[in-house]
């Protein structure tokens, strides 16, 4: 009998320790609450504790649960965090992440933790009544289907209006070609499409919208869009219209690059101001970079990087441009002349003088930024570096501005901007068009032309500055 009240005493001995272990494991409880509660020593505790282990080690029992205590970080860390949020409001916490790990790279909050700290301050301005519901849809394999797109007009510094154009992958949200523009000319769009097809090979299809650019008004696919892709076998599709769900993950991106991109980078042009687009651009490629394959995103399998899935993807299709496209007979605007007797052509406002052979002739003019060339039939006249303006509108009373240091100008009471490259020159200014257009003069050479409602009130500016 006795010995049957010492087994039993032994066996409640050990439930008391099971007890104490899924108190600790299970339920998260502190060494010094449990002891308080069985009336032990903490040191019973731990005792108990390594007990139990080593006893369902030996017995191969089911994997113990893993006790994760949460890492303390200390409070500079989220003083830093409060004081990034205030710098710029607008910055989430994927980018005040981004901006940690730069500083502190082996000891930075998760940016979920960054997330739930910001929504406990009071810091967070997520929408409430944000849509939700829409059915996601993707692609199984990369490759198989990009969007390609063009963003809003965005008003960035001393850069004016731009024009952000980008190629998504619909399976893996990586980001195959992104870059600004001054406009959003159709040859915009065949040189990212340049870009993509050089770096990543062809795509199955390409989905895009109705716009100009891809599309002709009475939907005929007689644009050069849609011939270059039927020549490269790449089916061009199109969403319907007014419904940009279709093109819904490049939407996004296009949000994610304005709350954390662009709220950076607007920060970094008023101490920049004489930052030109393609170091803009450059600024851009290095956080896309970040975005491609550092940036986990929460819709991929285990949350991660877009360019983990699209490059490592077992099935990912491969489809090289083995074709040799003359891009520049693509890319480069088009225009056409008639070769004078004196074998010269106008162009812009400009003589050009010809090979002599080819009076009376077409010929072909093919411009891409300051680049100039002339065919006739597959033969290249004339290939060079070339600076045009404008055509000069009518001229009227001459008054003259001083450009302030950010390349800008008052005239009527509002501001204009030519960019910190005409910082410090004297510019002529001149009306036309009933007064309702702007002309800008360097040494009777037209800058560039402004429509009056484009300035913007003075008052904005000292505000700005």
């Amino acid at each position: 009998m006795k010995e049957v009240q010492n087994a039993l005493k032994l066996n409640e001995k050990e439930l008391v320790k099971q007890d104490a272990f899924l108190l600790y494991y299970s339920q998260r409880k502190e060494v010094k609450e449990i002891a308080a509660l069985f009336k032990k020593s903490s040191r019973t505790i731990y005792r108990w504790l390594k007990e139990v282990k080593r006893t369902r080690a030996e017995g191969q029992p089911p994997r113990l649960l893993k006790r994760n205590r949460p890492r303390k970080y200390p409070p500079a860390i989220f003083e830093r965090i409060i004081a990034l949020k205030k710098e710029l409001p607008r910055r989430t916490a994927s980018g005040i992440h981004q901006l940690l790990q730069q500083e502190n790279p082996n000891y930075c909050p998760s940016v979920h933790l960054i997330r739930k700290f910001l929504a406990k301050q009071g810091l967070s301005h997520k929408d409430p009544n944000a849509k939700k519901g829409y059915v996601q849809f993707a692609r199984d394999r990369p490759n198989d289907l990009w969007q390609i797109d063009i963003a809003g007009v965005q008003t960035i510094g001393t850069l004016g209006k731009v024009y952000l154009h980008a190629i998504l992958d619909d399976c893996s949200r990586f980001i195959v070609a992104a870059s600004y523009f001054k406009d959003q000319q159709g040859i915009n769009i065949l040189r990212i499409l340049r870009d993509a097809f050089e770096a990543y090979g062809r795509p199955n299809q390409v989905l895009a919208d109705n716009g100009r650019q891809f599309q002709n008004a009475i939907g005929e696919l007689g644009t050069k869009y849609s011939r270059l892709l039927q020549l490269l076998d790449i089916q061009p599709i199109f969403a319907s219209p007014h419904h940009p769900q279709t093109k819904g993950k490049l939407e996004r991106w296009f949000g994610t690059v304005k709350n954390s991109f662009l709220n950076e980078k607007r920060y970094y042009l008023d101490n920049h101001p004489q930052t030109t687009l393609d170091q803009f651009n450059q600024l851009l490629q290095e956080w896309l970079y970040w975005y491609n394959f550092e940036k986990p995103h929460r819709s991929l399998p285990n949350s991660s990087a877009p360019g983990a899935l699209y490059l490592n993807h077992p099935n990912r299709i491969d489809r090289p441009l083995n074709t040799l496209v003359d891009w520049n007979r693509w890319i480069l605007s088009k225009g056409t002349r008639k070769v004078t007797k004196y074998n010269t052509i106008s162009y812009k406002a400009k003589r050009i003088a010809l090979p002599p052979g080819y009076s009376g002739c077409k010929v072909e003019i093919l411009e891409a930024d300051d680049h100039l060339e002339i065919y006739f039939q597959d033969t290249c006249l004339k290939s060079a570096e070339e600076r045009f303006h404008k055509a000069a509108p009518p001229r009227g009373n001459p008054i003259h501005r001083k450009i302030t240091k950010n390349g800008t100008f008052s005239y009527n009471r509002k501001y204009f901007s030519l960019g910190p490259k005409y910082s410090g020159k004297i510019v002529e200014i001149k009306e036309y068009n009933n007064g309702k257009r702007i002309a800008v003069y360097e040494e009777d050479v037209l800058l560039l032309d402004f429509e009056k409602a484009e300035g913007m009130p003075t008052h904005q500016l000292k505000k700005k500055e």
